[in-house]
Formats: structure tokens, sequence, C-alpha cells
């Protein structure tokens, strides 16, 4: 749909957008049309490890980070010029949560798209990127050579209590897991606890930090093929939950 009223959401912007990548239009017009998608998710929480997980593909295919940051730009300009609810709503999650150096672009794009035909947003929109980290612990295996730090975080309005685990092994993290039911989790640990399978023990916030910023600044040196899938997907939202740490 196309209209001549400058504050229209689904007006056309003359031509083209300047692509850095142009060979990956397809790629670009799948993620305009997953949007759809986000719209669809339940809570911020899940809003936030959809975006994980889609830009973790770009990040899993890309040859090096000055590819990953050209896609990334080129992504902006495809979602900006489609214009649909959609694709609003995953430029509003990158400003929000994205790779950091492209948030400021994906804030302005997101905010091009207005007017009558902008539906009402989602109502977690305006949570994505506000947790707050509020407890942490390390969880360790006797008979495993490796550590599990567990961070646990809500936000503001105390709602969507989740926690973060990262796991690591000669100081770098092998194993990302995002826990949804910290009730159930603490069930676990109880569990274990009394079979004296683990060892917990309580860690301030700052010295969560420090160990996992150190751990996965290591992480930035081990090539991206090296990285499972799985990985992948969480890497994003990983990194933005350790950037709220103390």
């Amino acid at each position: 749909m196309s209209t001549d009223d400058p504050g229209n959401l689904f007006r056309v912007v003359p031509g083209p957008p300047r692509l850095a990548l142009p060979g990956l239009v397809p790629l670009y017009d799948l993620y305009v049309r997953a949007g759809a998608e986000l719209l669809t998710q339940p809570d911020a929480l899940s809003a936030e490890l959809w975006l994980s997980a889609q830009l973790g593909e770009l990040d899993a295919a890309a040859p090096d980070r000055t590819a990953l940051d050209k896609a990334y730009g080129d992504l902006v300009k495809v979602l900006r010029r489609a214009g649909t609810p959609g694709a609003h709503a995953f430029l509003a999650a990158m400003a929000a949560v994205g790779p950091e150096d492209h948030r400021a672009a994906a804030a302005k794009a997101a905010g091009d798209l207005r007017g009558p035909l902008l539906p009402e947003p989602p109502a977690w929109l305006e949570r994505l990127g506000t947790a707050v980290a509020v407890d942490a612990c390390s969880i360790q295996d006797g008979t495993l050579d490796r550590t599990q730090y567990l961070v646990e975080y809500r936000y503001p309005d105390g709602s969507g209590h989740h926690g973060l685990s990262v796991t690591l092994s000669a100081g770098l993290p092998v194993q990302l897991v995002v826990v949804g039911d910290m009730l159930g989790m603490r069930s676990e640990l109880r569990r274990v606890l009394e079979e004296g399978e683990v060892v917990v023990a309580t860690l301030p916030l700052p010295l969560a930090s420090t160990t996992l910023h150190q751990a996965f600044a290591e992480l930035a040196e081990v090539p991206s093929a090296e990285l499972t899938g799985p990985f992948h997907a969480l890497l994003l939202l990983a990194r933005h939950r350790l950037s709220l740490l103390p």
C-alpha cells in the first residue's frame, strides 16, 4: 500500500534502499515476513528470545564481524522500508536489545514509522531491555571440570522472573541456557543439594559480572563457526543480560 500522506505507516520510500550486501535481499525479505511472528509473542522475555534467535542466524552465517555489521545495517534499512507492523516491532526490539552498535539506527527507523495505520503495539514492547539482575549463584559438580553460573532477572514491575545460566569450562562459555521456570530450578537445586551432588554458592552480582564479562571477552576470540547453533540463538540475549550486571 502506498500513500502521499507523510504520516502514514505504510508510505513507500522511492527506490530500493542502498544496501551493503544486496545479494542478501531474499534473506532480508524473510525477516520482514517473520516480523509477524514477533507480534504474537506473549511477553517481553519471549520477544527478546525470538529476536536473539532470529539475529543469531545471521551471526552464525556471517563469515566475519565486518560482514555481520553490514548485514545488520541492511536489515534495519529493509525493515524501515517495509513499514509493516511486524517490521516496526522488529525495529523496536532491535533498538532495545539488539546489537549495541545498531540500536540507535533501529530506534530512528522505528520512530520514522508512524501514522493512523500503526496498530496498538504489544503490551510488552515497553518492557524490552528493562530486566534487572536480582541474584546470582555458582553451581559446581565435583565430577565435572566446569562451573555453572546462574543469574536471576526480573522486569521492573516484578514480572518475568527468569535466569541466564552460563556454564564455563577452562574459562570459556560452553553452554547457555535461559531458565523460564525459576521455581522449578530452585526445587531441582534443593534436591541435588540434599543428595550432595553439587555445591551451590551465592555470588555477589559484581563478582558474577567480572567473571562472566571476562569469559565473554575471551569468547570473542573464538571463530564464529566453532559455536553451535543453539549457542548462537542465545548469544545476543546473553550479552544483553550481562550488560545489565553492575
